[in-house]
């Protein structure tokens, strides 16, 4: 079956972000979005590095269109000879290796300003040419596999240049029974563009298309709504400046509610239709095969962290109790409990943060991620236009790239230090492998993002002296497993139902979706948490469902639990956890992502790393309760 034609598809991470702008205007001026020529270059990505320009672009894709065709003077031949097998390998991924180039750069230009119709339209083209391609390839899987086992093996051992593609064909013969005849695969490849539509309506009507209303502010400021803005005014002490905010936001979705239901309930189709073609006999099985990972790892989750729910619980009862409110709402979540340790923390200062924080990880992977902070790789602020949120990018021939819409407090200090992580691992995968096995999977890629993050607040939380802001950092690690842990395993729990619904032929309605979120809040949320009346609807607009391939969000958290494991020990001093570690990150995708955790002593099929998450995040509750009981 055929995985995405570059692995950067996989490791799009989005994660909200916030800029506010750093003028203060006089009462009753609306704070403005900056435009992106208004930003200094040394905060931009250098994307010419890939192209100088559309011209360049252009060249490259009128090759790919002419030369992709040659591919299929292979067929029908790859059984006679280990020559013509490995050539057609080689071929293949040449040619997905200046497809991911064109695929990386059109997007990204798209998303430094989603309203300009040239970069809508490379965009547009080169979707349809990776579908074309995906046809024009499809017949490579099937034919393999109607090679006798005993001759490609024959193959492997005696052509060393085949010996580069050992895993991919026998991971290729351990999914045969789900990779259909050349004829059915072409016509699963030719679908794409079509079913693919979901994707794109989902991302025009999000990115482009709601549009935010102004908002006033705590000083009485009418600022113009952003999701990028919205995460901080949730943290505003002003409660009625959060709940209209809250309202606001949730409104401007409310006009597309069907649409947005209806946008949810198709992809789901979607993904059921490519289930059952490929023989699978659910959703979840089919999008965990590709990496071998095994279905009990994503119930043992969920099921872990139900039986679990109580230290959540508790900290919705003591953020009540210590905001003083007689109901707990979503918009009460977000406000630091000790908002007058906040500080401010701009883009060059928290360069410097994570570039001391992260010293445990040793000078060699230090001096490569200063290098990455300094090169061109980041594009940081949030203009007009822009694509919320933030992402790490690249294919196998450019350098990692980052979108960020940096706010100057700590979320964007960690989501700096989130993305980093990504970064270096398609480095190092990049500069250690082959284009095919470069191609790391989602369930280890945000284990590199998680650990970057954990060693830094471990090590911030550790070295600060004052007890507010040690309060502040425990608040903040708190939210962050929330967020990475608990809120990804409900997402991960809504999408099963989603999905189970869909596999029984049953039908998804918006009111049905909004009842089922709603009820999964309550469960995780507690007794203490109410939805207000415009709220109930955040699944439907989760961009994860619809950007990326099914059942990804899950990995979040079992990173997050993985990552844990491998921090204390870098954390401890581990020299030998450490090398190990980063020998983890050169490996890319050359084994199955399970297997390469076992290596570095992280077994997910066991619920061990998932019930330590949950202690320790049960002790820093505890921890945090003790410290504002002494006041």
């Amino acid at each position: 079956m055929r995985k995405l034609g570059f692995s950067v598809l996989m490791t799009m991470i989005l994660v909200a972000l916030l800029f506010i702008g750093s003028a203060v205007p006089s009462y009753g001026e609306v704070k403005k979005i900056p435009q992106r020529p208004e930003i200094d270059n040394k905060y931009k990505w250098k994307l010419e590095h890939i192209y100088p320009d559309t011209l360049a672009w252009l060249a490259d894709y009128e090759w790919l269109k002419s030369r992709m065709s040659e591919l299929e003077s292979f067929k029908g031949k790859l059984g006679e000879s280990a020559d013509i097998l490995y050539n057609c390998l080689q071929m293949q991924d040449s040619l997905n290796i200046i497809l991911g180039k064109l695929f990386v750069y059109a997007y990204m230009k798209q998303d430094e300003d989603t309203r300009i119709p040239e970069y809508q339209q490379l965009g547009g083209k080169v979707a349809s040419i990776n579908a074309q391609f995906g046809a024009m390839e499809s017949f490579i899987d099937p034919e393999i596999l109607e090679i006798p086992d005993d001759k490609l093996k024959s193959f492997l051992e005696s052509h060393d240049g085949l010996k580069t593609y050992k895993f991919y064909l026998e991971n290729l013969i351990r999914s045969k029974e789900h990779i259909l005849s050349p004829e059915e695969e072409n016509i699963l490849a030719l679908a794409g563009n079509a079913t693919g539509g979901t994707k794109d309506i989902f991302r025009m009507l999000y990115f482009a298309d709601v549009k935010f209303p102004t908002v006033t502010d705590e000083n009485g400021d009418e600022i113009e709504l952003t999701r990028e803005r919205y995460r901080e005014i949730l943290e505003s002490t002003n409660r009625q400046v959060r709940r209209n905010a809250s309202k606001a936001y949730n409104e401007a979705y409310q006009k597309y509610f069907n649409t947005l239901g209806a946008a949810l309930a198709s992809t789901a189709k979607n993904n059921w239709f490519y289930a059952q073609a490929r023989n699978y006999n659910s959703c979840l099985e089919h999008s965990l095969d590709d990496d071998n990972i095994p279905t009990s790892v994503v119930s043992g989750l969920v099921d872990a962290v139900n039986a679990n729910l109580e230290p959540l619980h508790k900290w919705m009862s003591i953020r009540k109790r210590v905001l003083g409110v007689d109901e707990l709402h979503g918009y009460d979540t977000s406000v630091p409990l000790v908002p007058e340790a906040k500080e401010k923390i701009p883009y060059d200062e928290a360069n410097e943060i994570l570039i001391e924080g992260l010293k445990p990880m040793g000078e060699s992977y230090m001096s490569d991620l200063k290098k990455g902070l300094e090169a061109g790789w980041i594009d940081v602020y949030e203009t007009e236009g822009k694509r919320s949120g933030g992402y790490h990018w690249g294919s196998y021939a450019t350098h990692p790239y980052i979108l960020m819409n940096y706010n100057d407090n700590i979320d964007g200090l960690f989501t700096l230090a989130h993305e980093m992580g990504h970064a270096m691992h398609s480095f190092y995968a990049k500069r250690n492998q082959t284009y095919r096995n470069s191609q790391y999977a989602i369930f280890v890629a945000e284990v590199a993002s998680t650990t970057n993050e954990t060693i830094l607040i471990k090590d911030l939380i550790k070295n600060t002296r004052d007890k507010k802001k040690k309060m502040y950092l425990l608040n903040h690690f708190i939210e962050e497993i929330i967020g990475v842990f608990y809120v990804q395993t409900m997402f991960t729990e809504f999408e099963l139902a989603v999905h189970e619904t869909i596999e029984k032929g049953e039908a998804l309605s918006a009111e049905g979706l909004k009842q089922m979120y709603s009820d999964l809040s309550r469960k995780y949320w507690g007794p203490e948490y109410v939805i207000d009346e415009w709220g109930g609807w955040g699944g439907m607009r989760m961009p994860h469902y619809f950007t990326h391939r099914p059942y990804y969000v899950f990995q979040y958290a079992t990173s997050f639990a993985a990552a844990l494991a491998v921090s204390q020990k870098i954390l401890d001093g581990d020299t030998n956890a450490r090398e190990r570690y980063i020998e983890f990150l050169t490996c890319g995708g050359n084994d199955y992502p399970v297997a390469q955790l076992q290596k570095i002593g992280i077994d997910m099929t066991k619920p061990d790393p998932v019930n330590a998450a949950i202690e320790l995040f049960s002790n820093l509750v505890d921890e945090m309760e003790k410290l504002l009981d002494e006041g």
